[in-house]
């Protein structure tokens, strides 16, 4: 993020964006209480790094978006009903973080599913392009029939 917004880079500091999916269970709480259990939650995950009394890790802005229904949730079994980028009709592509991708519902998974189904389309169109090419030839009248 600090790549791309300037006023975020502090050497000093991190930035931590997080996501909560399924979030049934939260989406009635407050703010303050999704920002405690984070807190507890990241305390058990990096104990050296935070610590849940906020001694080592300090929240100086925070700012809950409560989406329903964002994500897809997930789970077991769901991988295999994931479809693939190129589809089984000819010339159709899918792209988007619902598809065949190593991330679960995310930007990270709708970049990566744009750059295979990207690649899909290359490599057809270099496919069609051949088959294409071999049509015209073998339709070409041929010299010693003119």
């Amino acid at each position: 993020m600090s790549l791309a917004c300037k006023e975020y880079y502090d050497p000093n500091r991190s930035m931590l964006e997080l996501v909560f999916a399924p979030a049934e269970e939260w989406i009635g709480r407050s703010d303050t209480e999704i920002i405690e259990a984070t807190m507890l939650e990241l305390a058990k995950l990096f104990p050296d790094e935070i610590a849940a009394d906020q001694s080592k890790a300090k929240i100086l802005k925070y700012h809950v978006v409560k989406t329903p229904r964002s994500v897809y949730k997930t789970v077991p079994n769901c991988e295999p009903c994931r479809p693939l980028q190129r589809s089984p009709i000819e010339g159709f592509y899918l792209a988007g973080d619902y598809t065949k991708q190593k991330y679960l519902a995310s930007m990270e998974g709708a970049v990566l599913s744009g750059k295979f189904c990207a690649q899909s389309i290359v490599q057809d169109s270099k496919m069609l392009s051949r088959r294409s090419q071999e049509s015209l030839q073998s339709e070409a009248p041929v010299a010693s029939q003119l």
